[in-house]
């Protein structure tokens, strides 16, 4: 079905991207949308992402987008050529203390002591700002310092927070990773202290979430992503070190708590799924890790790939101010003995700047010959590492997409053939839309585009859910 769309609105002389680190202008609910092109009759799927919703409290602007209360984007496809979208924010419990206080209780906009105060009792704000996870039937809004926050679907509400039937600490990872193939979803969670470590987590896809054991670090250190195998858990601890007293000091610059020490290197950390307490660790050059590509086994070897930055400035470019980090990010390939340690190879997969890896659902810890990503600062791009064949979506000045999201073909001969949709930024129009890429050619450019009637902010990361999410047992009360 074709949908025409209304008269379009006069084109400005220059882009306006400053929504992307802008706190989100309107929220509300599942409601029609209009579609410019022809959406394909067997893409139907809810499309949840999440980002920074909020970039200030009460008039007070925050000093970085990771403080920030979520905000949920969402689309509905149909199948009959209509689509549904929806804004909401994710309103954890920190949120709606403030809101019934009237004023900012966490963060940068809270006054100095009160933040000393939430930092003596260790009290933060899980702000889901991060991820999106759909386990069981039920959906959470992820970050990285904070338990998950459960969302219902249909209504795109926060019902709070929860630990998976008591087994989750006080953290949990933005960057759990399903394995298809064991029908199970791996999860960490950071320990900070004067004994750092990592909890490591099973949620399998049917039966009680389970606490796998605990596996100490070197460091205090920012740990966002892994890698994982039907074998391994896959690690790199990057010498961003979190600096524990002067996070007791509560600075207003989030950014401040982190030092970066090359002379440190960085460890690599194989864990095998059978053995916890063994970890094999293995030191590496310094280098910032925040997103993993995949890992797999390759006869006896460990070959895991992964976006390398060469050092930690990427946390100030995130700040919110939308400042690009000057040092570009590159897909490297580790080869590795995962019995010693010792690594057989370490060098740069592909020589161009990119960011925010996805691959097929079922290659998750597999063979894979199909990556999508977000390369150079505004394309879209479809990657084989083995052949590097490459096509590229380049949409020019005034467009900034998010992380393309893979969307499977039913009864596709490749289990790569499907969709891409990504959130764009059309600074042109001052309106984001959701484009839908064929995942084979996303040069040929979006052939639908789902309008969302306002620009909005940067998100991070999402998921796809094939169906309707089923209500989940109560959660915790904050």
């Amino acid at each position: 079905m074709q949908h025409d769309i209304a008269k379009e609105p006069q084109t400005p002389s220059t882009p306006d991207l400053s929504a992307l680190w802008a706190s989100v202008g309107r929220c509300h609910g599942w409601a029609p949308v209009r579609v410019e092109g022809e959406l394909p009759a067997d893409l139907q799927a809810t499309i949840l992402r999440v980002g920074p919703g909020l970039m200030e409290r009460f008039g007070r602007r925050l000093v970085h987008s990771f403080e920030a209360d979520g905000a949920m984007i969402g689309v509905r496809l149909h199948g009959d050529g209509t689509a549904q979208g929806a804004v909401r924010l994710v309103e954890g419990p920190g949120y709606k203390r403030e809101q019934a206080a009237g004023r900012p209780l966490f963060g940068s906009a809270a006054p100095w002591w009160r933040r000393f105060v939430n930092g003596l009792q260790q009290r933060n704000k899980a702000t889901g700002n991060t991820a999106v996870l759909h386990w069981q039937g039920r959906t959470f809004a992820l970050m990285e310092g904070a338990r998950p926050l459960e969302i219902d679907v249909d209504a795109l509400r926060t019902d709070g927070l929860t630990d998976f039937g008591g087994i989750v600490g006080p953290a949990f990872t933005a960057h759990p990773h399903r394995v298809e193939s064991v029908g199970t979803t791996f999860a960490f969670g950071m320990r900070y202290g004067p004994r750092p470590a990592l909890d490591l987590y099973a949620l399998p896809d049917h039966g009680a979430a389970r606490s796998l054991g605990q596996v100490s670090l070197p460091w205090n250190a920012m740990v966002h992503d892994f890698a994982v195998t039907e074998r391994h858990m896959v690690f790199i601890v990057c010498p961003s070190k979190v600096r524990i007293g002067r996070a007791m000091l509560a600075p207003r610059d989030m950014t401040s708590l982190f030092d970066w020490d090359p002379s440190a290197g960085a460890q690599l950390l194989v864990i095998p799924l059978d053995a916890i307490d063994q970890p094999v660790r293995t030191s590496l050059d310094a280098r910032f890790v925040f997103h993993f590509a995949n890992a797999q086994q390759r006869g006896n070897e460990l070959v895991v790939d992964f976006i390398q930055h060469p050092d930690d400035s990427i946390l100030s470019a995130l700040s919110g101010e939308g400042t690009s980090h000057t040092k570009p990010p590159r897909l490297q390939r580790l080869v590795l003995d995962p019995t010693s340690g010792r690594v057989h190879s370490d060098q740069s997969l592909w020589d161009l700047q990119c960011e925010f890896p996805v691959l097929p659902a079922g290659r998750v810890g597999h063979h894979y010959e199909t990556l999508w990503l977000r390369t150079g600062e505004e394309n879209i791009a479809r990657f084989e590492p083995e052949t590097g064949a490459l096509d590229t979506w380049e949409p020019g000045p005034g467009y900034s997409p998010s992380e393309p999201l893979f969307v499977p073909r039913p009864d596709a001969e490749r289990d790569d053939q499907g969709w891409l949709l990504s959130l764009v930024l059309d600074g042109w129009r001052g309106e984001s839309f959701f484009g839908v890429f064929d995942a084979d050619h996303p040069s040929a450019g979006p052939i639908a585009r789902v309008w969302m009637g306002q620009p909005l902010p940067t998100t991070f990361h999402g998921t796809v859910i094939p169906n309707r999410a089923a209500k989940g047992p109560a959660v915790l009360e904050a």
